[in-house]
């Protein structure tokens, strides 16, 4: 029998949904069976056009935003036993993912889906889509 492909660093995008922290969940499990390290990654979305002003207030919420995404998955990585940490990034989340999961050299990424049905689960311009197509390692979906 060959060998399992063992995954080190799994790669969990964060945005305090509950689609994510499904995702979270499954990490876990799949971490605490081979001893691999999850790392929480959360996107700032950064205005797109250069007219709008970043105000500090801005700052402030995605900030906030941040923390409550980051703050209940670690508290649930660390009861499970899981090793967590956290990073966070700006701009567009799909190629964000994409582009950390690669210089950060992850074995995997473990995406909750939105759950959403029909003609909108077929749009590509989902996050978890996006990734899916993109990142060059496993992606792993969690309905």
């Amino acid at each position: 029998m060959k060998n399992m492909v063992k995954f080190n660093k799994i790669l969990v995008p964060l945005d305090g949904s509950n689609n994510s922290i499904r995702g979270l969940d499954r990490a876990i499990e799949i971490a605490k069976g081979g001893g691999a390290e999850i790392t929480g990654f959360y996107v700032f979305h950064l205005p797109l056009s250069a007219g709008i002003k970043y105000t500090q207030k801005m700052k402030d919420d995605a900030q906030t935003k941040a923390i409550k995404a980051i703050g209940p998955a670690m508290r649930r990585a660390q009861k499970a036993g899981a090793s967590f940490k956290y990073k966070t990034g700006g701009g567009h989340t799909g190629s964000e993912i994409v582009k950390f999961a690669q210089t950060g050299k992850y074995d995997m990424i473990v995406l909750g889906a939105r759950g959403i049905g029909g003609a909108k689960e077929a749009f590509l311009g989902s996050t978890s889509n996006y990734v899916m197509h993109k990142a060059k390692i496993p992606v792993l979906i969690v309905k």
